[in-house]
């Protein structure tokens, strides 16, 4: 039997078909998705979800049908000869860190090791986490659900050209645990990753926005500076701040360089989220909590967190999870933060 999502439901973007695909390979039944990104002013397959669809099939073994740029409905059956590895080339400056969540999302549970090789692509770009915040925030939490995950930089990319090359090792799974997360507990730590191009260098753009940040926010515990320059094919900069507590948690945000801004306003605007950010009491970022809810439905044990915020992205990744699992998801409004629980029906 075919089961059917249509992605329009809720938010109607990207995720829906990256989180279905990944799903469906992982519990091995055919799919078929309609209506993708229905609502968008460019609906239908970009770049960046045919590369993890064309991941997926690698791994897995699926046959796929109707892949194809601009596609809204795409047709997708169960494979018999899945591989260990996986090679995409994402020709734009596509997210790699939305790339890989499909893939994060079909390694999860299971008890091989994985591979995935990125060429092209953007680690720091528009409308998604930067490369730092990928293995700093969610892969750094999802070590405590047990789950091991490296990532090898040789090129870093950033918009409009990526470029980027980047290797992704996720360990076999061989004890899930739960993910708990209540309290956030008191700021130890800041780490400032400010990234940018070598042309960028002379200009001390990393620097610069690292030292704006620093200035704006004026936080109560030292910022300790993580300063790169890398080679691209494309100059572009990004800051990613990292923020860690007594109980292991760690929230953050990322703001990429753009050529209307300055690298003192690329730290400005990161100092406000960073304000807002701390306000809240969650455990987790709203990021973070987006990119967490399939890891915690995938483990057969209650799941726990609390989040600054829940937004609509997470709340149509919580319908569509219900799609796939019996799970019952409950979330609760406090008084600054929301609480989110997982459990088997």
């Amino acid at each position: 039997m075919t089961k059917i999502i249509d992605c329009s439901m809720g938010e109607g973007g990207g995720s829906i078909v990256r989180i279905s695909i990944a799903l469906a390979a992982l519990t091995n039944i055919s799919l078929k998705l309609i209506n993708i990104r229905a609502k968008r002013s460019n609906p239908g397959l970009r770049a960046q979800h045919l590369e993890a669809i064309n991941a997926i099939q690698q791994l897995s073994g699926m046959s796929v049908e109707g892949a194809r740029i601009g596609s809204q409905t795409v047709y997708i059956e169960e494979g018999f000869k899945p591989k260990d590895d996986a090679l995409v080339n994402i020709k734009t400056a596509g997210s790699i860190s939305l790339v890989s969540q499909a893939v994060l999302y079909y390694s999860f549970i299971q008890k091989r090791n994985i591979k995935l090789k990125i060429e092209g692509g953007a680690t720091h770009g528009k409308w998604a986490p930067s490369i730092e915040y990928m293995e700093n925030v969610t892969h750094a939490i999802l070590k405590l659900m047990n789950k091991k995950i490296y990532t090898e930089h040789r090129k870093f990319g950033f918009f409009p050209k990526g470029g980027a090359e980047i290797t992704i090792k996720y360990d076999k799974h061989e004890n899930p645990l739960p993910l708990i997360l209540s309290e956030r507990g008191e700021l130890e730590e800041i780490r400032g990753y400010s990234t940018a191009s070598m042309s960028l260098k002379s200009r001390k753009v990393a620097e610069r926005q690292l030292d704006s940040f620093i200035k704006k926010a004026n936080p109560h515990v030292e910022v300790t500076p993580i300063i790169k320059y890398v080679d691209s094919i494309s100059p572009g900069s990004g800051l990613t701040i990292v923020s860690q507590y007594s109980n292991g948690s760690k929230k953050g945000n990322f703001v990429p360089g753009e050529k209307h801004l300055s690298a003192e306003r690329v730290g400005e605007i990161c100092s406000t989220k960073w304000k807002k950010m701390e306000k809240g009491t969650g455990a987790i970022d709203v990021h973070a909590a987006d990119q967490l809810i399939v890891p915690m439905a995938l483990v057969e044990d209650n799941s726990e967190i609390t989040a600054d915020e829940i937004s609509n992205h997470t709340r149509t990744n919580i319908e569509l999870i219900q799609k796939f699992f019996q799970k019952t998801i409950t979330i609760k409004k406090e008084t600054n933060h929301y609480s989110l629980v997982i459990k088997d029906l």
